[in-house]
């Protein structure tokens, strides 16, 4: 069932999951359903599908280098010529990926670093420094920052749609 079509922000700061869900199922949405780091959440190729779109309506999407980090330390948990390879397909799109730097000495003088570690608050800080909306699968980094009036979007918001955006 429908909940209405979902319009993405023109800046989509993308977390974690989202970003390696993305990237292991344009390589082989196949993947999906073995990958240790991805099968967990029980994702399917209409997912995938979706969220391709989904991300296809976004005029920047961006990444904090410790979204790459992650999605890189993750990612290597393929077996390497499938790491390798998920790499080479996927290049092009990391290329046109915006990346914003947070600096350790703003993450560390946040806040949020107690609540939400490195990475979650180098998202919260670019938001709120460069504007867009945070794109994640953690319910409550996304509850904190929609209670900071910070645009934030659970991914499962989206996949809920089941439809083509608009």
């Amino acid at each position: 069932m429908s909940v209405g079509l979902i319009k993405p922000s023109k800046n989509v700061i993308i977390d974690t999951i989202p970003l390696l869900l993305f990237l292991v199922g344009n390589y082989d949405v196949k993947l999906l359903s073995t990958f240790k780091r991805i099968k967990t959440y029980r994702y399917t190729e209409k997912d995938f599908r979706i969220f391709r779109q989904y991300l296809a309506y976004a005029k920047i999407i961006t990444v904090t280098p410790g979204v790459l980090s992650e999605v890189s330390n993750f990612a290597a948990q393929l077996k390497q010529d499938k790491f390798r390879a998920m790499l080479k397909k996927n290049i092009d799109i990391l290329e046109n990926v915006e990346e914003v730097y947070i600096s350790k000495g703003s993450i560390i003088e946040s806040d949020e670093i107690f609540k939400f570690g490195f990475t979650d608050t180098s998202l919260i800080l670019a938001a709120k420094d460069h504007g867009g909306q945070i794109l994640t699968r953690d319910y409550k980094l996304c509850q904190y920052c929609k209670s900071l009036g910070i645009s934030a979007r659970n991914i499962e918001e989206i996949l809920e749609v089941g439809e083509l955006f608009k």
